[in-house]
């Protein structure tokens, strides 16, 4: 049997249905249904069960200090960096052979 993109001309064509359109915007609510539940179970659902189980992450109460205190003798300052010019590039000229390499 040979795989073609497109059909025959000689093949039948499948009758449309008056439920066809029905029967694809219920596979589609169905799947973002499931999608959705999925979802909210993942984000929403029980955590690990047991009387030993660590609150979650985003319950935790972490006390955090946003400012750092004035420091009383400020750091010194840096002297300025000199830079020296780079050595001129020196370069062999390029060994051109003419004819066959190989």
């Amino acid at each position: 049997m040979l795989l073609r993109s497109s059909l025959a001309d000689s093949m039948p064509r499948m009758p449309r249905s008056r439920w066809q359109w029905r029967i694809r915007l219920g596979c589609l609510a169905f799947l973002a249904l499931a999608y959705g539940g999925l979802m909210w179970h993942m984000t929403h659902g029980s955590g690990p069960q047991g009387a030993g189980a660590a609150p979650k992450a985003g319950m935790l109460h972490i006390p955090v200090k946003l400012l750092a205190p004035e420091r009383e003798n400020p750091a010194p300052v840096a002297p300025p960096i000199v830079l020296e010019a780079p050595p001129p590039a020196a370069f062999a000229a390029p060994v051109l052979e003419r004819g066959h390499h190989g």
